[in-house]
């Protein structure tokens, strides 16, 4: 029943919380380039992560439709299409589809019995994604007295509180901080504990190299039934052979009819057979 426990390498699920100006789009894209190779953003912001186009390279989807459906159906799409980065830019627009929902009902504890299974099966869906997952989530704001550094006097300023979303959100993510109005990241929850408590000044580079020598610390993850349909398409394609030829091999040599229902070991034995086929039928 028990097991030693073995620390696996795993991907990256961070949520970034912060008042509007507070740079969390920006942040978000300039940690996502030093996490991998290509980034894809779900943008639920009217397109605004597009307005810097011109500084990162990324792919986007554009939502209209909040439902969280809507966001599982684009976290599919990426993680099939084998992006390196998911950002998620926001979360909060599916909260506020929840609420929106709920409100409308005559009886709000029936209706959140049926939003509350919708809500669930997004964040199973973030976590399972098979990339680094960055969740931006507006924070709700409030004005306070600080004093200034300059004249030492009470001055008001305006700060971000709690996120916008389902109350104990942030402990479904790995790591999560929050960004104020100077750009300046404190890191509130982590599993990382070279970045427990830690503050980083427009986050970057350097805090993408502290999470991802982290999450590499450890043996490789087992493979995903996704990764190992993705390595077999991508051997078939690469030699023209149709997914039904290739069901037709894995019946006969595995008695598998699906990728998920083979092993890492029989996928490399499955692409090197496709790959001798092609060359046998090329000599």
């Amino acid at each position: 029943m028990f097991q030693k426990a073995t620390k696996t390498q795993a991907r990256l699920r961070f949520a970034l919380c912060g008042p509007s100006g507070s740079g969390k789009t920006y942040s978000a894209l300039e940690i996502a380039r030093h996490l991998g190779k290509s980034t894809a953003v779900i943008d639920t912001e009217h397109g605004s992560a597009s307005k810097y186009a011109d500084l990162f390279d990324f792919d986007v989807c554009e939502l209209t439709d909040f439902h969280p459906s809507k966001y599982m159906e684009a976290l599919r799409a990426a993680g099939q299409a084998s992006y390196d980065v998911i950002v998620i830019d926001s979360l909060s627009h599916a909260w506020f589809w929840e609420l929106n929902e709920t409100s409308k009902a005559m009886n709000s504890f029936t209706a959140w019995g049926k939003v509350r299974p919708l809500e669930r099966a997004l964040i199973d869906a973030m976590l399972a994604a098979p990339a680094h997952v960055i969740v931006t989530m507006r924070t709700k704001t409030e004005w306070v007295l600080v004093d200034s550094p300059k004249s030492g006097k009470p001055m008001p300023e305006r700060v971000g509180t709690a996120p916008i979303q389902a109350s104990g959100i942030e402990y479904e993510f790995d790591i999560a901080g929050e960004l104020d109005l100077n750009h300046l990241l404190t890191i509130s929850k982590s599993r990382c504990p070279d970045l427990s408590s830690t503050t980083h000044l427009n986050p970057g580079q350097e805090l993408a190299k502290r999470m991802l020598a982290w999450l590499s610390d450890g043996v490789p993850a087992p493979e995903t039934a996704l990764e190992k349909g993705q390595r077999i398409r991508a051997a078939r394609e690469a030699v023209d052979m149709s997914a039904d030829e290739v069901r037709l091999i894995m019946e006969a040599e595995f008695s598998r009819s699906s990728p998920a229902q083979l092993s890492s070991e029989d996928c490399d034995r499955l692409i090197a057979m496709i790959e001798a086929m092609n060359s046998a039928q090329s000599a």
